[in-house]
Formats: structure tokens, C-alpha cells, sequence
């Protein structure tokens, strides 16, 4: 059956190099209900163009972690960013200073006189806070006036004496503005404190020189140079701090599509396996170390894969095509009907398992 394999193996190959960049927040575990999704990061990045440039939003903000309101299509929803600030307190005097300096419209709009520009102008006004002491929960709302654009509504919340301090921003411009500040608490309120093993200092030393080597291995994969990605991979995968879990599972991703670049099937299943242990939903892992069992000719543990991966991903994106193809694949090769798999497959854009269905489902 190894040969039927060939075309959808040089397809899976190809999609599976395609990565996403999300980062949590370090120390918390933000989680959503189902109303509310992922925006993807180019879509935030238009959207955001015009204020990104003047304002603050720089390298340290989540970009990747935003997510809108799921409603109709012509709707735009409040954005989240989330960004960590590397101190904390648990100090009230400390916080009612850090309440103080979010609330001066003096300080505030002199820190926006710097951002002006000949062509566009600011003016702030500052609307309702929050605090609640339990939580150490503090919220702002803002109104800022963009003379060329129109008013820009936002509500920045700060989770103190946690791990590390937590501020999360939700904005829209005022014509957009359909959510109040009781939606934002329940935003905040699913974020959980999941506490920090690694102090701050060493936490910033490894991360930083964690990423030099995962970028490294990027690189290097990037020039074909297999051996010396899996190299700069293994060096990241033992220095990433363990907070940094996405990062991990992003390694251990990588890492093993170079190994199965040499035919290593065991060493990437492995690596998979990691991967899938640091982020449980990564639909992606799954699929390809189903692909590598498939190779290995271990045909139940890989229908076991290709169905979590269909679960995971929900056919939001190619790889359910790719898995419901691989699954009817397996199924054949173990004498089950594959050929409902493949039909569906086909439907979700995987042509390369056409030849198979009609060879074997007609």
C-alpha cells in the first residue's frame, strides 16, 4: 500500500511546514467559550494598521492572541491583546499609584502629544474604572478622539499580584463599539492565574536565548540544512523555560518534521508525542504522526490520530481534508471501508486522494 501513499505524503509534507505563532501570556491560561474565535493575525494587523502607527503597540503585545466575537459577518467585534509586564505587586499602595497614573488626563494626554503627528491629533477622555480588590482587578475605559478617523473606545484591564502582571486591551472604534463592561469582565474573569515555577530573571534569560535558537533552526530548515535545524532545535527545546509551553510544542513540532525530512519516523513520532503533551489540541502533531504510523504501517494507532486531529481541527482548516484522506487510507490498507473517508475528503479540497478513490471505492 506504501505506494499509494507517494502523492498525498509529498502534499502533507507541504502543508505541514506552515506554522502558527501564538504565544499565552506568561503564566496565565486564557480560555474561551465557543462564542468567541480566533482572529488571525494578518486580518488584526490590516485592521490595526492605522493605529499601530502611532501608538504603542509594539513587539511585546500578543498580536496572535486576539480573538473576536463570533456574530454576523458584517459585524466587527472588540479586539483582545494581551501583554505581560515582567513585575508584579501585591502592594495596595503600589496599586492605587498604578490606578493614579492610568486616570491622570494630564500625564495621558501628554503621552499622546508625543505621539501626534502634523496630520492627525488626539483627545482623550477617561470614563469609568474598576477595581476589585479580591481579584486585584484593575479596568479602565477611554474614549480617544482620532480627528481623521473618528473615536476610538477602549478598556484596558490589569490582573496585579499574579506571576507577572497581566494587561489585557479590548478596543473598537465607537461605531463598532456593541459590548459593555460586563462582557469584558467575563473576558477577564476565564483568564486563570496558572502561577510561575521559573523566576522572572531567568525566565527573560532563557526565553530570550531560546528563541535565538528556535529562529536558528527555522533557518537552517529553511536552507535545507536538516542535521543542523534538528541541532538548534534540540538546543531551544532544552532552554525554553517550562511556562513557555507553546514555544515547546512548536520545537518539538519542528524538530520532527526535519527528522521525518531523513526518514526518522520513530524519532519524529516521538517528537509529536512531546509536542502533543505541551498543547493537547494540536490537531497538527496529530495528523503528522498518524502520517508517520501510516509509513510504519501501524494502521490502527494512526486512524486513532487521523480522528483526533479531524476532532481537534473541525474542519476549520486543510488539515481535516488531509487527515479524512490519510484515515481512509489506513482503513483501506487494514480491509475497512475507507472509501466514506476519501469521499469526504475530496469534498474538503484534498484532490490527491482521488486516484485512490476511484481505484478502490468504484
Amino acid at each position: 500500500m506504501k505506494t499509494l501513499f507517494t502523492l498525498l505524503f509529498l502534499c502533507t509534507i507541504y502543508l505541514a511546514q506552515s506554522q502558527t505563532i501564538y504565544k499565552n501570556p506568561l503564566g496565565f491560561n486564557v480560555k474561551f467559550d465557543k462564542t468567541w474565535k480566533r482572529l488571525p493575525k494578518e486580518v488584526l494587523q490590516e485592521k490595526t494598521k492605522f493605529i499601530k502607527t502611532y501608538m504603542e503597540y509594539k513587539g511585546n503585545i500578543q498580536y496572535d492572541a486576539c480573538f473576536q466575537k463570533i456574530g454576523n459577518a458584517d459585524m466587527d467585534y472588540p479586539y483582545i491583546l494581551f501583554k505581560n509586564f515582567y513585575a508584579t505587586t501585591t502592594n495596595e499602595n503600589e496599586i492605587e499609584k498604578l490606578r493614579e497614573f492610568y486616570t491622570d488626563k494630564f500625564g495621558v494626554n501628554k503621552v499622546l502629544e508625543s505621539l501626534e503627528t502634523d496630520k492627525v491629533k488626539m483627545e482623550l477622555q477617561i470614563g469609568k474604572t474598576y477595581y476589585d480588590k479580591g481579584k486585584q482587578l484593575l479596568i479602565f475605559t477611554y474614549d480617544l478622539n482620532l480627528n481623521v478617523k473618528g473615536n476610538l473606545i477602549a478598556m484596558v484591564g490589569f490582573y496585579v499580584g499574579k506571576s507577572a502582571t497581566l494587561q489585557i486591551l479590548c478596543y473598537t472604534y465607537a461605531d463598532e463599539f456593541k459590548y459593555d463592561q460586563k462582557e469584558f469582565l467575563d473576558i477577564i474573569n476565564s483568564i486563570e492565574d496558572n502561577g510561575m515555577k521559573t523566576n522572572m530573571r531567568d525566565y527573560l534569560k532563557k526565553h530570550d536565548q531560546a528563541v535565538l535558537y528556535y529562529n536558528e533552526g527555522l533557518k537552517q530548515s529553511a536552507n535545507n540544512n536538516i542535521n543542523k535545524a534538528i541541532e538548534n532545535y534540540t538546543l531551544a527545546i532544552n532552554t525554553y523555560p517550562i511556562e513557555d509551553k507553546f514555544q515547546l510544542s512548536e520545537a518539538y513540532y519542528n524538530r520532527a518534521l526535519n527528522k521525518r525530512k531523513l526518514d526518522n519516523f520513530n524519532g519524529a513520532i516521538a517528537d509529536y508525542t512531546k509536542a502533543i503533551e505541551f498543547r493537547p489540541d494540536y490537531y497538527k502533531a496529530y495528523n503528522n504522526r498518524g502520517f508517520a504510523y501510516l509509513m510504519l504501517e501501524k494502521y490502527s494507532t494512526a486512524i486513532y490520530d487521523f480522528t483526533m486531529t479531524i476532532k481537534f481541527d473541525n474542519y476549520q482548516t486543510e488539515f481535516t481534508g488531509m487527515a479524512l484522506g490519510n484515515r481512509g487510507i489506513a482503513k483501506l490498507s487494514i480491509g475497512e471501508d475507507g472509501c466514506e473517508d476519501l469521499k469526504k475528503a475530496i469534498e474538503e479540497g484534498n484532490q490527491n486522494v482521488k486516484s485512490i478513490f476511484y481505484e478502490y471505492c468504484n
